[in-house]
């Protein structure tokens, strides 16, 4: 139907093409993107190929998206990526992007409606997906529903795809455009992308089994802000457990659960004389404005900056009972109604946090509350109706259970974070790198014999391996042999026996 549209609208023509093409990203590129024969993307060798192909007149958009991403500051997001499409867009011509490839070259894909010979191209296709999925949900509203997008979250490496492509078809398409697209980093291993061929990528399962959801999640959202690249080191997500999750929230809710059973008898009371009216108005004041502060973060997609927010809360409240020392104060009966304050105060914050913390942490979150002795329906929205800093909370058993978060001693860096799924080298030619004068030394004679252990080779040994693919030209049997076969192989321009 939006090729046919564009197609009758004359967006669409056909013309003589020629080009660097990638087979494996079934992709065109152009002469300045080509260097040394290999594609940009794969760094696999290009093709120089002519043909006729169908053209979507992607160019004439041109200025039309650039006053749109002037126009509409949060269109493209970070601001590094907005910057960067701008870049591209203002300092060259934009071309009309190819949207077909012959039946002849390639046999699967979308056929085109108005012409039987060709298919789509597999991006012209994909982005169309977004809106022509929801032909196949009920009639209105799904339309005005899903679409435009609040947010369209893509991996960096496909914002020009999603920016300008999908943005300028959806304005040939007369269609409005997504408010937001957001493109996220990546994360990295000790500077390195993660790779299964390497071996570093990191099992999110094993991680889970190790430390628990709550506290790997914690710490994606926690570690680098939203859209930038992350390096994972497990060190520091050991010390983020340590000094966030068990010394902050974890702590607070134990020394005040621990508090309420010793000075209240396991009830939360209400409160009663300040203790120390200044903290306590701080503490007031930042409670009360973390739910819009919150509710913004979570707009703009400031994950990072939110649990910021929420442990700026966990620290005045610890500063508030180190302060206050209601262990000092129960020396003195007369005291009672200020340990009640401390008390109801930390208390209230602990509500507060329970919810603020949900979207991060739902076990976590759901624990808290438990103990507090409190039952919440997350799935209300709940953070702007009966718990918010002036609800009076009183009169409350609490629940004291096991620590949220225990300290977790040093582990050996690197353990249990690797996937075991690293895919073995593909069947190649390979000429393995000279040995080395140490490596051809024979090892000392041993006392006694023993079985030899499995050839093994370092990662490092292996990235010096140089791996070619060679074509098989002719195969034939070795004489005085059943199993051995004599192959002559095609690598590059070279012949080998």
């Amino acid at each position: 139907r939006y090729l046919q549209d564009l197609f009758d609208k004359q967006l669409i023509y056909k013309a003589d093409y020629t080009g660097w093409y990638c087979t494996f990203d079934e992709r065109f590129w152009t002469e300045k993107d080509v260097e040394s024969g290999l594609c940009p993307d794969c760094k696999r060798p290009v093709e120089r190929i002519s043909e006729h192909n169908y053209f979507f007149k992607m160019g004439q958009y041109q200025e039309q998206l650039i006053e749109h991403i002037k126009s509409h500051q949060d269109f493209i997001r970070p601001e590094s990526r907005r910057n960067e499409v701008l870049g591209f867009l203002t300092t060259q011509k934009l071309g009309d992007l190819s949207i077909s490839r012959p039946k002849s070259r390639l046999s699967w894909g979308i056929e085109l409606p108005f012409d039987k010979d060709y298919v789509t191209y597999v991006w012209f296709d994909a982005l169309v997906n977004y809106i022509s999925g929801l032909n196949y949900l009920p009639p209105a509203p799904s339309q005005d529903r899903y679409w435009p997008a609040s947010v369209h979250l893509v991996g960096k490496d496909i914002l020009t795809t999603h920016a300008v492509y999908w943005s300028t078809m959806l304005m040939a398409l007369n269609l409005p455009l997504p408010e937001t697209i957001f493109a996220h980093g990546w994360w990295t291993v000790d500077g390195e992308k993660m790779s299964k061929s390497r071996g570093n990528v990191v099992d999110p399962n094993k991680m889970i089994d190790e430390f628990g959801a709550d506290a790997f999640r914690y710490f994606l959202f926690k570690e680098v802000p939203f859209g930038q690249d992350g390096d994972f080191s497990q060190s520091a997500m050991v010390t983020n457990i340590n000094s966030d999750l068990a010394n902050g929230i974890g702590n607070l809710l134990s020394r005040t659960l621990t508090m309420i059973e010793r000075f209240a008898h396991g009830t939360i009371p209400a409160a009663g004389t300040p203790a120390i009216p200044e903290l306590e108005a701080k503490i007031a004041a930042t409670a009360t404005s973390l739910p819009e502060r919150i509710d913004q973060g979570y707009r703009t997609l400031a994950f990072r900056e939110n649990l910021q927010a929420i442990w700026e809360l966990i620290g005045l409240c610890d500063e508030y009972i180190d302060k206050a020392a209601p262990w000092k104060l129960a020396k003195n009966p007369e005291d009672q109604p200020r340990i009640n304050t401390v008390l109801n105060t930390a208390s209230k914050a602990l509500r507060l946090l329970s919810v603020l913390m949900y979207p991060y942490m739902p076990h976590t979150a759901g624990q808290l509350a438990q103990q507090l002795g409190l039952s919440f329906d997350f799935s209300k929205p709940i953070l702007h109706t009966a718990y918010q800093w002036e609800t009076p909370l009183a009169e409350v058993n609490i629940c004291k259970g096991p620590g949220l978060f225990p300290r977790i001693e040093s582990k050996p860096q690197g353990a249990k974070i690797v996937s075991d799924t690293a895919i073995p080298p593909q069947p190649t030619v390979a000429t393995p790198a000279p040995a080395t004068a140490a490596a051809q030394v024979a090892p000392p004679a041993a006392a006694a014999p023993v079985p030899a252990a499995p050839a093994q080779i370092t990662i490092d040994d292996f990235m010096k391996i140089q791996l070619k693919t060679a074509k098989v030209i002719s195969a034939e049997r070795v004489p005085k042999s059943e199993k051995l076969l004599k192959l002559q192989v095609s690598v590059g321009d070279e012949q080998r026996q």
